[in-house]
């Protein structure tokens, strides 16, 4: 039996505007696996985003998913579903942790209100008010809110940002979805916070069984959490693994900037933080060759030229870089250490 929840082929997404065809994502295609963790990490405007919302049916216009795109959920393309079908599916098998709580909650409505709202829409044993009251109660004890009873009674403005993002998931997860999308779900949280929102999603993971994506910038953020990790860059894949291969055997350039540019605590405090060159193509007119041969100081003249191929380095490790072509002169290219310049 496949453990295959998601199969993204080919994906692609572009965004109409007056000044031409912006194309946000380009030919994606990846796997999510029942109750596993995959992230998907890139800068601003690389795609994840994006991505995780065709998941959702939420692409509107100028935006259109393209011709030749499929998302396969449990053996049927979601891309197909009628608006109706769309209605079921969200909040009911898959849900989503928007990066702001406090925009994304309502802030004339009650927390009560807002999360019994989310299991009546998907209410299919007709259960009494009561019932789905104490199913909201149950949900805000198991996500760690003290007086899960007085929460429901409170507007958004009166809870912190941390419980804001707690009653975020705990609206997410009411109804048990078996695919959870967390998009930034800790950008705007203090360090202590985020790491304990971090921890309650592995642990509800643990207790609920279901597949999360996480979109981040941060791969500090996705260190402890995700199983596997896709890398975009430019509405494309470059480099994509397991937890293992990405922070141990990175192959991509925009993986090892990454890494490099994540702040590090064994350094000293006078080096200054390394950071990106350059900045990203436009999409209106998106490079014919690797999109960040621009900004890659290790670019040949075949980056410029022809788009890399998918090089295949064993156990569902893949990169999409012109170094790891055969024919490629790496002798003075810093694989073994990450990218990382030797001192």
């Amino acid at each position: 039996m496949s453990n295959t929840l998601v199969d993204i082929k080919n994906l692609s997404v572009s965004y109409f505007t007056y000044a031409g065809e912006v194309q946000s994502v380009r030919d994606v295609s990846f796997t999510i696996e029942k109750g596993k963790t995959t992230a998907l990490v890139g800068e601003s405007g690389c795609g994840k985003s994006v991505t995780s919302k065709s998941l959702m049916g939420l692409i509107e216009k100028p935006g259109k998913i393209k011709e030749g795109s499929q998302i396969i959920y449990n053996g049927t393309d979601i891309l197909k579903f009628t608006e109706k079908q769309w209605q079921d599916f969200r909040g009911k098998e898959c849900s989503m942790i928007f990066q702001d709580a406090l925009v994304s909650l309502n802030p004339t409505m009650k927390i009560g209100k807002q999360i019994i709202e989310n299991i009546a829409n998907h209410n299919v044993d007709n259960l009494p008010q009561g019932e789905l009251r104490k199913k909201a109660v149950d949900m805000l004890k198991m996500v760690g809110i003290p007086d899960a009873e007085a929460c429901l009674e409170k507007y958004p403005h009166e809870l912190s940002g941390g419980m804001r993002q707690r009653v975020m998931i705990a609206t997410a997860m009411i109804t048990r979805p078996n695919l959870l999308i967390a998009d930034e779900p800790t950008t705007a949280l203090d360090v202590t916070i985020q790491a304990q929102i971090l921890e309650l999603m592995k642990d509800l993971q643990k207790q609920l069984g279901m597949a999360i994506i996480m979109i981040t910038h941060d791969l500090g953020v996705v260190a402890d959490m995700a199983d596997e990790i896709v890398v975009m860059y430019a509405g494309k894949i470059v480099e994509r693994g397991c937890n293992e291969d990405i922070f141990y055997n990175p192959r991509h350039p925009y993986t090892w900037a990454l890494m490099n540019s994540v702040p590090r605590l064994d350094l000293d405090n006078k080096e200054e933080l390394v950071t990106i060159e350059g900045t990203i193509p436009d999409m209106i007119h998106p490079p014919k060759g690797c999109p960040f041969c621009s900004r890659c100081p290790y670019a040949m003249n075949v980056c410029a030229e022809y788009m890399p191929e998918v090089t295949d380095l064993g156990n569902g490790h893949e990169v999409s870089c012109w170094l790891c072509d055969s024919r490629a002169d790496i002798s003075d290219i810093p694989f073994l250490n990450g990218g990382a310049q030797h001192e």
